[in-house]
């Protein structure tokens, strides 16, 4: 019983450091997908999406397989804006939509930067180190959960025996 108390406990630190890595990896994907871009005033002919910049929700990727410059959507040419920004417009030539990247858009009232090739390779790298550090947390939990099992059966075991001994003496 003692060493499954102890395998459990020595698992948990690694669901600590799986966790803080994807949660660090989350937020270097933001600080990328997030970055400013060139807010101009109104001025003549625009394109006017609406509603809004985006369709509500958004999918979480697959971060062990997706590559997130396969989805990459220039949409805009010129200047853009939306009903939501009426006196402001934007670069479309510095602007995208990435599906794969918008589960992690935290200001959805703008559009967001055209990444760069590298940035989109650092994306997907930093989707594979969240995408294994789920599957390793989802591992060690269910570890956790087997040596749980295994210990309430051998006390279970030990329990029956016993019973049983002091019954038959």
């Amino acid at each position: 019983m003692l060493t499954v108390a102890g395998a459990a406990f020595w698992t948990l630190p690694g669901i600590e450091t799986a966790n803080a890595e994807a949660a660090r990896a989350e937020r270097k994907v933001i600080e990328i997908v997030n970055q400013p871009i060139t807010h101009l005033p109104r001025s003549g002919p625009v394109d006017v999406f609406s509603p809004g910049w985006f369709h509500a929700g958004a999918a979480k990727p697959d971060f062990n397989t997706v590559d997130i410059r396969s989805t990459q959507e220039r949409n805009y040419a010129g200047h853009v804006t939306s009903d939501l920004n009426p006196t402001e417009m934007f670069n479309g030539s510095e602007l995208e939509f990435n599906a794969m990247t918008k589960y992690f858009y935290t200001d959805r009232t703008l559009p967001k930067k055209r990444l760069s090739s590298s940035e989109m390779v650092e994306i997907n790298g930093l989707y594979r180190v969240i995408g294994r550090d789920e599957q390793a947390v989802l591992i060690r939990w269910l570890s956790i959960v087997a040596l749980a099992i295994a210990g309430f059966g051998c006390a279970a075991f030990l329990l029956v025996r016993r019973t049983g001994s002091l019954a038959a003496g």
